[in-house]
């Protein structure tokens, strides 16, 4: 009878564990000419450019893990909305080629576009991580985090 309870407590953990969901980031607050990290669902509140911008999720993930050769390596995508109070959110797509410390490189690209002009400020994505390491999908969509910096054009 103890074995029969102990199996239930354990079961009962371990499927606890499984369903978790992680806890939703909380808004911060940030000024332009500042790089700051999102996680997906979390926004920052630009007080001087007087909007918001929110990470929605990355939407995939084409960068070729570290461990592994590839051909070539994609983008990574992601979706964000910028929102000037009291308006509606405006989705956007952004992309971005990393390095492996998940830095942005500075200069476009043809066809990636990895920054977007808004309400007279350019919203740049500067980073993303983690950087996967053996498979393309072994990054959770909640673990990402993105860096952004917002400069007046």
């Amino acid at each position: 009878m103890q074995r029969v309870a102990i199996l239930a407590i354990l079961l009962t953990a371990l499927f606890a564990c499984q369903n978790s969901t992680p806890t939703p980031l909380a808004p911060i607050t940030t000024a332009t000419e500042t790089e700051f990290t999102l996680g997906p669902g979390q926004s920052a509140a630009i007080v001087d450019a007087v909007f918001t911008i929110r990470l929605i999720g990355v939407t995939s993930d084409g960068r070729c893990p570290i461990e592994i050769e590839c051909v070539e390596s994609g983008p990574v995508t992601l979706t964000i909305t910028l929102q000037k109070a009291p308006g509606e959110p405006m989705e956007y797509t952004l992309q971005a080629l990393t390095n492996y410390d998940g830095r942005s490189a500075d200069g476009p690209f043809e066809g990636i576009q990895d920054r977007i002009e808004y309400e007279g400020y350019v919203i740049r994505v500067k980073s993303v991580l983690p950087y996967p390491l053996k498979s393309m999908s072994e990054v959770e969509d909640w673990e990402y985090r993105v860096s952004f910096i917002v400069t007046e054009n």
